[in-house]
């Protein structure tokens, strides 16, 4: 008996991928960056992700070797064994490239001052990736609005693996649900994952519109010009916004707008300046267009922080009320 391509172990899609000078590790981090995320994992030398895709569920394995005796990501075999399962395997293969940050260019981003100099020759091999998942995104940053990245993780591991399915073709992933699933449902279903009416809400008008933003990806409409649909969407406002222009559409000159350490982080990095808001943030990111965001990605890499003098905000868990 034939399974259907949902259920199937052995990959729908292979591919070989040329990745020299990018370090995959550090590239995709971001699109783990919620620990204990059920729907990726990022280990060495390996990166396996379930998603939705408009086919259908999908998962996509990335696998690639370090050269003997170097520690570098960079210092790879400069190949990385892409395969993709499900019903979206196709799709997630032509995407492959952009996910591994290939198509990012880094043309012209060569900061010429400490320590942005100094992080980047560290980290050079660093690039911007482009997921095209748009619900999975959309989703996987709601949860995390106006919360602690702690709080963030547990209630999206919670969300998935109650209402998601097990991944095509990769043991221990989870698919997030379908955004169908998420829309019919009421607000009080979220409060069992932590997640308050404004949240739950949010997710439920998204999930009602991601067929149709979904499409803006797939028909090469540019982050920018996407803006202003994707903040029609009551919930999602330009903080979601422009973190899905990056990580959904792997934009490079995109600034992340209404984060509450993004603009201090930049600040201390760029000008040693201990608080900035988002005026201050893009008064000082201005000089380095069309890579903005890069100043941001140097500063995770290099886990810049300004010293801090407030005490971090408590936790509320909305199942407790």
């Amino acid at each position: 008996m034939t399974l259907p391509s949902s259920q199937q172990s052995d990959p729908v899609g292979r591919s070989i991928v040329d990745v020299r000078r990018i370090d995959l590790a550090t590239t995709l981090r971001t699109v783990a960056f919620l620990p204990l995320d059920p729907t990726v994992r990022l280990a060495p030398g390996r990166f396996e992700r379930a998603t939705i895709t408009p086919d259908g569920p999908g998962s996509i394995r990335v696998t690639w070797a370090r050269q003997a005796g170097t520690d570098n990501d960079t210092d790879n075999d400069t190949v990385a064994h892409v395969e993709t399962f499900g019903d979206g395997a196709a799709w997630l293969l032509e995407r492959a490239e952009r996910l591994l940050g290939v198509t990012d260019d880094v043309t012209g981003f060569e900061p010429t001052e400490r320590p942005l100099r100094d992080l980047w020759r560290r980290h050079r091999g660093d690039r911007i990736p482009a997921t095209g998942t748009l619900w999975h995104d959309v989703a996987w940053f709601i949860v995390q609005q106006r919360i602690d990245t702690t709080s963030a993780a547990e209630q999206w591991r919670r969300l998935v693996s109650d209402m998601g399915a097990p991944a095509p073709g990769i043991d221990g992933l989870m698919v997030p649900p379908e955004p169908e699933a998420v829309a019919r449902l009421g607000y009080h279903h979220f409060h069992r994952y932590g997640i308050e009416r404004q949240r739950a809400e949010h997710l439920r008008n998204a999930a009602r519109a991601a067929r149709r933003l979904q499409a803006l990806v797939d028909e090469g409409v540019e982050a920018e010009e996407a803006m202003p649909v994707l903040q029609s969407v009551p919930g999602i406002g330009p903080w979601t916004a422009t973190c899905l222009a990056v990580q959904t559409w792997g934009n490079a000159d995109t600034v992340v707008l209404g984060d509450d350490g993004i603009p201090s982080m930049v600040a201390w990095l760029v000008a040693g300046e201990r608080r900035a808001d988002d005026a201050r943030m893009l008064e000082l990111l201005e000089p380095f267009r069309p890579h903005r965001h890069r100043i941001v990605r140097l500063g995770y890499a290099g886990d810049v922080k300004p010293p801090r003098r407030a005490p971090r905000a408590r936790r509320d868990d909305i199942r407790r009320r």
